[in-house]
């Protein structure tokens, strides 16, 4: 025993006695790849070399010596710009290494004007799925310089997953995590796992003309040994000896403030990165897609869903293509996953043509993940086969190619056959043939008809009476597109207008309120917001209302798009705001947690603000009214029903899954319906109760609200399309399945899943469903059977209208489309 005891003395004495000696290496261009220092392969100079604590950069031959501290378990460089690490850009310290050399080899590519990069966020996941090849080949086609994930790999299967499949052997260029609070599991401390997985939790590279840094998540599940003085002294160091003019990128798991003052602080000690060239701060954690410029810091910060599956507000599944120039962020990309050589000619098509004016109008929705879509032709052929014509499209959106083209009217009422290549990046061709009739529409003339509301009121019923339907089914009228996705906004209609709300989560460039003729979809007007408008617009007294993601209101005048009045919300911290706001005798009621508040819709002026909850994540359901009960939302916290006049809570609820719900409540006869997880509520809106409720076996996780009929309760699954369940009986009648999604929203949904978001519309014996799958659909309502169906070639989030005669369909290609009913 003695001997034991002293063996394991002397062997922490020697120990200790090399690592105070310190550390020390080369830093060489390994020119034939064998990760060894050879005759004639030359040290490179300047290249920053850490412990942990200290920063120290290599001497004209490539050599480095560095100090010991306490904590460290490390040796790393920064990756300089240029170059890529042959083996990896950490070694573990080991008392028995004589040397640390670090080998790098150029990258033929590398542009010094740019960077760019691939981001993954909160993938969660232990299972090989396309998102994965998606995001590699993307960024072997795009020339990407790397690839970051920034957190919540996730658990111990997470991280073990993605050391073996996502990883920069794997992926074919240099890959790099952040830790997430997910990512702190147990061990000895909380980033050990991590680290004999991944290497150090703090470090930085240089690509392009800019310096990342990846930072860690301060708390988690376990307690990371790491403390916020461990960061902040490094990262002082560290940017100590990084050149200041270059622009500096920080990743980190989550955001450090949604303010405008970047500093990190430890007791009396601090940094202000504001001071340091800081140009953008990139995280995950939320599961949302969301964009912001933080005051005139020119600070950007960039959140992402996952992009193995939906978002926790119905986000899209995606990656980002990031890049950098010298000012900063200077594009962002979402590509959206599991989407693969996806091509739809909208317009000209068998079920209807478009026209603008006396000009055909050629409409495509095409798209592929993993290489962009660089042009798309079109081409027309007789009857007889010979070529009429050929177009090359313009890009819209990073959905929608569309062009006009006189005709000759010799040409109407014929029949004709078209083809559409859209050729990707890489070269491949997505190819399509349509047969259509060219023949023009007959337009039913405005009956003075308003749709103020999604769901056309404030109660939120999806059933629409007094509607006379051709037994042909869906007929295309027009098509417009408005310049910008469409996610959660659903056409409303007044004063012989459509409106809709666009989003931009990638550079706050696109979003903004689009006005378009009702009977020709001629784009009226335009207005550009802050951010987003992730959600239903509302109308009043010639006014529209809505509200950004960042929680700032808009009123406009209906006709001219003229401002009103904005009004800044009181959003000071994540969730970005999504949900649906109301309007009801004046007053426009909107926002979320404590800033949620009632707005005067004439002037603006606040006339409560909500003190009595606050938290949770964000919901993209729309506030209901009935009577003087506003019912809102906060997911993963509770449905809550307030005082319509003052705001003040009347009850709330968290059990049985309506904690974690992204759906609307609707009123019916004097009921409140409302998903959980895997169960209808029917509710007394008085006090919150329970009355009755349906099981239902699949996961009701979508934006959808319960449409109840004389006979049905129809409700929208995220994985197994609609159900149509007995009134009385609480039985399921029917069920329609949709086609699989064209990517995926639901919280945590990913193949297979056949999802529903939009919530349908009855009209007499019809139901009229918007999809995921791209498609709006015609069914019958006592036997779920398609009548008919049209390809729209992107999903349908937003609700439908039903107004003057046509049904609105707003696509998440950012078009809108009219169809005869």
């Amino acid at each position: 025993m003695y001997k034991q005891v002293l063996r394991a003395f002397l062997l922490l004495l020697f120990t200790q006695t090399a690592m105070a000696q310190g550390f020390s290496g080369k830093v060489f261009i390994d020119k034939n790849g064998n990760d060894a220092c050879d005759a004639g392969e030359a040290g490179l100079s300047g290249v920053k070399v850490s412990n942990g604590l200290q920063v120290v950069a290599t001497d004209a031959a490539g050599n480095f010596s560095l100090p010991t501290h306490q904590k460290v378990r490390f040796i790393y460089i920064t990756t300089p710009a240029g170059y890529r690490f042959v083996k990896s850009f950490y070694i573990k310290t080991d008392s028995s290494k004589a040397a640390y050399d670090f080998a790098l080899t150029p990258v033929n590519h590398a542009q010094q004007s740019k960077a760019k990069f691939v981001r993954l966020t909160d993938t969660e996941t232990g299972v090989y799925n396309n998102w994965i090849t998606e995001a590699k080949d993307y960024a072997k086609n795009e020339n990407a310089d790397f690839i970051v994930h920034t957190g919540d790999i996730c658990y111990e299967e997470g991280l073990k997953f993605h050391a073996k499949q996502v990883n920069t052997a794997t992926m074919g260029l240099p890959v790099y995590y952040c830790i997430g609070n997910h990512d702190l599991v147990k061990g000895p401390y909380g980033e050990a796992l991590y680290e004999s997985l991944f290497g150090p939790v703090f470090y930085s590279f240089e690509a392009g003309p800019a310096h990342f840094i990846v930072t860690p998540m301060w708390y988690g599940d376990y307690k990371p040994s790491y403390t916020v003085d461990d960061v902040l002294q490094w990262i002082k160091n560290d940017l100590a000896k990084t050149d200041p003019a270059k622009p500096v990128i920080i990743f980190n798991h989550d955001l450090l403030t949604y303010d405008t003052l970047f500093a990190i602080r430890a007791g009396k000690d601090s940094i202000n990165l504001n001071e340091h060239h800081l140009k953008a701060w990139v995280y995950g954690h939320w599961h949302i897609n969301f964009a912001h410029t933080h005051g005139n810091t020119g600070i950007r910060s960039l959140c992402s869903a996952p992009a193995a599956d939906g978002g926790i507000d119905n986000s899209a599944s995606n990656f980002d293509a990031i890049e950098v120039d010298k000012s900063g962020i200077s594009a962002v990309q979402r590509r959206y996953t599991y989407v693969s050589n996806q091509i739809t000619q909208v317009s000209p098509a068998a079920t209807g043509v478009a026209f603008d004016g006396n000009k055909l109008l050629i409409s495509v929705n095409t798209y592929h993940t993993s290489a962009n879509v660089r042009q798309v032709l079109f081409s027309l052929y007789s009857k007889k086969g010979q070529l009429l014509k050929q177009l090359p499209l313009q890009p819209r959106t990073d959905w929608n190619w569309a062009t006009t083209k006189e005709i000759p009217a010799a040409w109407l009422n014929n029949v004709y056959t078209s083809t559409v290549e859209a050729t990707t990046s890489t070269g491949n061709i997505l190819f399509r043939r349509d047969t259509f009739s060219l023949e023009k529409s007959k337009v039913p003339a405005l009956t003075g008809q308003v749709w103020p509301e999604v769901l056309q009121n404030a109660q939120r019923i999806g059933v629409v009476s007094g509607v006379t339907t051709d037994p042909k089914g869906l007929h295309l009228v027009w098509s417009a597109n408005t310049g910008g996705n469409v996610w959660k906004s659903s056409p409303i209609c007044a004063e012989g207008k459509v409106f809709v709300g666009n989003i931009d989560d990638e550079g706050n460039q696109h979003c903004g309120i689009t006005a378009m003729d009702a009977r020709t979809g001629k784009i009226v007007w335009r207005f550009p917001t802050k951010n987003s408008i992730k959600h239903s617009i509302s109308y009043s007294d010639h006014l529209l209302l809505a509200t950004d993601a960042e929680g700032t209101t808009y009123a406009l005048e209906a006709a001219t798009g003229k401002l009103r009045w904005q009004h800044a919300g009181e959003m000071k911290s994540l969730p970005s705001y999504n949900s649906g706001g109301v309007i009801k005798a004046g007053v426009y009621y909107t926002g979320a947690g404590k800033y949620m508040q009632a707005l005067d819709l004439l002037t603006g002026a606040v006339k409560w603000t909500n003190h009595d909850w606050s938290g949770g994540e964000g919901t993209p359901a729309a506030m209901a009214i009935e009577g003087d009960c506003l019912v809102t939302s906060s997911n993963w916290n509770h449905l809550f029903a307030h005082d319509l006049a003052t705001g003040k809570l009347r009850w709330k609820r968290s059990d049985e899954g309506i904690r974690f719900r992204s759906g609307t409540a609707a009123f019916y006869d004097g009921k409140l319906y409302v998903h959980g997880i895997n169960k209808l509520h029917i509710i007394d809106p008085a006090n919150g109760k329970t009355i009755d409720s349906i099981p239902v076996e699949e996961a009701l996780k979508t934006m959808t609200a319960p449409v109840v009929t004389d006979q049905y309760i129809l409700i929208c699954t995220a994985t197994n399309g609609l159900a149509a369940y007995d009134k009385q009986t609480k039985q399921l009648v029917w069920r329609f399945v949709p086609g699989e999604a064209l990517f995926y929203t639901a919280p945590y949904t990913l193949p297979s899943s056949a999802t529903i978001e939009s919530t349908p519309l009855c009209a007499g014996n019809r139901v009229y469903i918007g999809a995921s799958d791209g498609y709006v659909y015609v069914v019958d309502l006592k036997t779920g059977q398609v009548i008919s169906r049209f390809d729209t070639g992107a999903p349908v989030f937003a609700e439908m209208a039903i107004c003057n005669g046509l049904l609105y369909v707003a696509d998440f290609s950012g078009n809108v489309n009219g169809f005869s009913l």
